[in-house]
């Protein structure tokens, strides 16, 4: 098939960064111009009550691309937060499935903070107009999808670079590799490419990130591996 390779810029991110590093790098594809700064300080990282980073709501970042003008689709397999039942709802039914769900919804690995902040950020962007689909996320998905623009694609950190679990240190207020006591994490990817049977990702990580051709499976593997943090989503957007 023709290649598809899209001019994404590369935009280094700092500690917990990746949501918005990513959001910036699909701004400037489109011709909008914001510095991480800027996007930072319009979609924060959220922090706890203890003042522990709980990262950015992906559906807070998917509102944010609508405010920017684009038109904007999460596709989720999810199936902790979403159900694939809900396919073909309304957004206001899906709303009210998400504020009955969010009653049930616990977790080991995040506060009730935590879980409120992620259901809001859906809330809002579902009350924006923003469009969710229930796919089967695949090779032509991806392939379909990319004829139309870059993909900001959710994996699992763990998985995509073969890198040891990490846990929060309070010492030094940052993340540390702990394979035993740690837990896996998801990372945010621009997909902007698809050529000789390989996906072209362009990844803002400062270890383990920039431009890289992967194995579709690899990064399909890595997209539903984001479950364990909830994120299994990808969004695509049209002007």
């Amino acid at each position: 098939m023709q290649t598809i390779d899209y001019d994404i810029p590369l935009i280094k991110q700092g500690l917990q960064d990746c949501v918005q590093s990513n959001a910036v790098q699909i701004l400037k594809y489109y011709g909008i111009q914001k510095s991480l700064d800027e996007v930072k300080a319009e979609v924060p990282v959220f922090v706890s009550k203890e003042g522990n980073p709980l990262g950015s709501s992906l559906g807070h970042i998917a509102t944010y691309f609508i405010n920017q003008g684009l038109k904007t689709t999460i596709h989720t397999v999810d199936i902790e937060i979403f159900d694939r039942s809900w396919k073909g709802l309304s957004n206001q039914d899906l709303i009210e499935k998400l504020q009955q769900r969010r009653k049930f919804i616990q977790s080991t690995k995040y506060s009730q903070e935590a879980l409120d902040v992620i259901f809001d950020g859906y809330i809002s962007f579902l009350k924006l107009g923003g469009q969710i689909t229930f796919p089967i996320i695949d090779e032509n998905f991806l392939i379909n999808h990319l004829k139309s623009g870059p993909i900001y694609g959710v994996v699992s950190f763990n998985f995509l670079n073969s890198a040891s679990k990490y846990k929060f240190s309070n010492v030094s207020k940052n993340s540390v590799p702990d394979s035993v006591e740690g837990s896996p994490g998801t990372h945010v990817v621009t997909i902007a490419g698809y050529k000789d049977n390989q996906f072209k990702l362009v990844d803002p990580d400062p270890e383990f990130g920039g431009i890289r051709w992967i194995d579709p499976n690899f990064l399909i593997g890595s997209i539903y591996l984001a479950e364990t943090d909830f994120d299994s989503i990808l969004i695509t957007f049209n002007k």
